[in-house]
């Protein structure tokens, strides 16, 4: 658990040091350390997939490489975070009906696990997708 919490550091700085390279058409190294970071995580380690591609997301790079991190994450276990980030690539892709199935899955595993897990961001998102589709 420690070492999960030291490479979420280093994503979190690397993520912050390297977003005005990618302003500045230099995105390559930021991608090439998102690799790196990647490569050099634990086999077992379904977070720093899944940080790693959420962060790419947000910020519009690696998009080839962000499907691949999350589904090798969801194998490696299925959590609510990850769940939620491969919900979030559907929706950049355009995918709403996956979207809100994995959303639906989050929310569920998530409340299975810990009675108090806090869905109201996952229920926005849902509410986002079902208002999309209406006024579609």
């Amino acid at each position: 658990m420690k070492k999960i919490s030291i490479i979420s550091i280093i994503i979190l700085f690397v993520a912050f040091s390297f977003s005005s390279y990618a302003k500045d058409g230099k995105e390559k190294k930021v991608v090439a350390k998102f690799q790196e970071t990647v490569d050099n995580a634990a086999p077992d380690d379904w977070y720093t997939l899944a940080e790693c591609a959420d962060i790419c997301l947000r910020k519009k790079i690696n998009c080839k490489e962000v499907s691949i991190w999350l589904d090798e994450s969801l194998k490696i276990k299925e959590t609510p975070f990850n769940l939620e980030v491969k919900g979030d690539y559907y929706v950049a892709n355009n995918l709403p009906e996956k979207a809100g199935d994995y959303y639906l899955k989050a929310i569920f595993l998530g409340t299975e696990e810990d009675s108090n897990f806090d869905v109201s961001g996952l229920q926005t998102k849902i509410a986002k997708l079902v208002n999309l589709k209406i006024n579609n």
